[in-house]
């Protein structure tokens, strides 16, 4: 038994806009890689920044149960969170433990309850904490 496969004439045309389509499609492929890269850095970085916001709303709520003090302590701001746990570390998704390190936050009081500091922190270059943001309480005169 004998197949007749007849090749088209327009074969060549054919296979060079396939093989155009899939290059086309490569290159869109590599190049949103690294936008997909940055989109998602910045999409942690948003949430450290959130948590840091939950951190100083912890904080304002702990010195209005305790007459204007602020804890010296973030240990002491966890039952204040949702769930009565630290926030995530969205760029290791463990908990937060309050140290100087990207995804985290610090929190210090420099005046032993009487105002606080927040600080959040991020990737900077080289992947070494870049810090991105600062939030600051006082208690009221």
């Amino acid at each position: 038994m004998k197949l007749n496969l007849k090749i088209p004439e327009n074969y060549p045309d054919l296979v060079l806009a396939i093989g155009s389509a899939s290059m086309i499609v490569v290159f869109l492929f590599l190049l949103g890689i690294p936008a997909f890269h940055y989109l998602e850095g910045r999409a942690q970085q948003a949430a450290v920044r959130g948590n840091a916001a939950t951190l100083q709303l912890a904080a304002e709520s702990y010195a209005a149960a305790n007459m204007g003090e602020y804890p010296e302590d973030p240990v002491d701001l966890i039952s204040y969170l949702p769930g009565d746990e630290p926030p995530v570390n969205p760029f290791t998704g463990k908990q937060s433990l309050f140290r100087f390190q990207a995804g985290d936050m610090t929190y210090r009081s420099p005046t032993n309850g009487k105002d606080y500091v927040i600080e959040a922190w991020g990737y900077g270059k080289d992947n070494h904490p870049k810090r991105l943001m600062v939030l600051k309480g006082r208690k009221p005169r």
